[in-house]
């Protein structure tokens, strides 16, 4: 009997070992990813603390009371299981903390994905450790593939831990902040396997819609704004819009220059690219951070483009079928979606 134990603990060693020789990589990244989630949970402190605290801002003091007010309100008006959200934050002292990394082919608009267990097809990957992100950034580029790297103020567990506040997102204005906690926790409630840019569509939608609900719920406390808030969202979407307009123009060419040579087809994409930015320089937006974009001097690349697809690709769609089949309703759409599509 012992016999029989050994062999099969050493068949079970064994499978492991190869397992981690196989899958290194991955089990190394996710070894990154768990410390580097843990430690900023462990030494975030409760928003209390904050709040009791008589040397932090009042200015910051009021966005931590409007993010634990639009907590509130996920649960009390819409339904939302928040409760463990968002009650610590993580003072990054000014610092970024993350870095997302994306990639695309670079004569096609199609993404190039990681594979994860549970979350499956992921089109980007996430870093706590700057240099791992450039490594990554440095690979891909030798590959040929577009890339993009950039910060990220926030991410979601799912649901499955409780995600701290990040510091420095209390420099946001009252919408985008009220807006990026609704997105996401609703990534909390929605999450779809294999589907990225429907989740990142899905959430960036009723980030918008319960954003707009909270400020027509407290129009007493927060008109001016609110009204801040909607030219913040017109700028953004005359600004998908020109993007997303030009998709097909990029799809089109790539299709068109398939059997060129790479340095033709370099050309031709360097044009397309160079009159984007023209259109882009010419747009007439009126808040003062998509003036400053439409200004500065940006690195398009098939990622970059596919970044706007991943976030509001669908945003027209969605809200078409919000007002079709759901009567207006953003929280008749939500239990919708709840119902009928599996989250992780």
């Amino acid at each position: 009997m012992k016999s029989v134990f050994r062999k099969i603990s050493l068949l079970a060693i064994t499978i492991l070992i190869i397992f981690l020789i196989i899958k290194w990589d991955l089990v190394r990244y996710g070894w990154q990813q768990a410390k580097g989630q843990f430690s900023i949970m462990y030494n975030a402190e409760p928003l209390d603390e904050y709040l009791n605290n008589t040397s932090f801002a009042d200015s910051l003091k009021a966005k931590i009371r409007l993010v634990k007010d639009v907590k509130s309100f996920a649960k009390s008006e819409l339904g939302f299981s928040s409760e463990g959200q968002y009650q610590k934050m993580y003072d990054q002292k000014g610092k970024e903390l993350m870095w997302v990394v994306t990639a695309a082919y670079p004569y096609k608009l199609e993404n190039y994905e990681w594979k994860f267990p549970v979350l499956g097809k992921v089109s980007y990957k996430g870093f706590f450790i700057k240099e791992e992100a450039l490594k990554l950034e440095q690979e891909l580029k030798n590959k040929g593939f577009d890339v993009r790297l950039r910060t990220a103020s926030a991410w979601s567990t799912l649901g499955w831990l409780n995600d701290p506040l990040l510091s420095n997102v209390l420099q946001y204005s009252n919408g985008r902040l009220a807006e990026l906690i609704f997105h996401e926790l609703t990534h909390d409630e929605i999450f779809i396997k294999d589907s990225v840019d429907f989740n990142e569509n899905l959430a960036s939608f009723f980030g918008q819609e319960f954003t707009k609900m909270y400020f027509e719920k407290k129009s007493d406390n927060f008109s001016q704004d609110y009204e801040e808030y909607l030219t913040h969202l017109k700028d953004r979407f005359e600004l998908n819009q020109l993007i997303r307009n030009y998709l097909p123009k990029f799809d089109s060419l790539y299709q068109e220059i398939e059997g060129y040579s790479t340095t033709e087809k370099e050309n031709q994409k360097y044009y397309f690219i160079e009159k984007l930015k023209n259109d882009l320089s010419n747009q007439q937006f009126k808040t003062p951070k998509y003036i400053e974009f439409s200004k500065r001097e940006i690195n398009i690349n098939n990622a970059y483009l596919l970044s706007y697809k991943r976030y509001s690709g669908h945003q027209q769609i969605l809200q078409q079928k919000l007002e079709e089949q759901f009567n207006g309703e953003p929280l008749r759409m939500l239990e919708f979606y709840q119902k009928n599509f599996n989250s992780l």
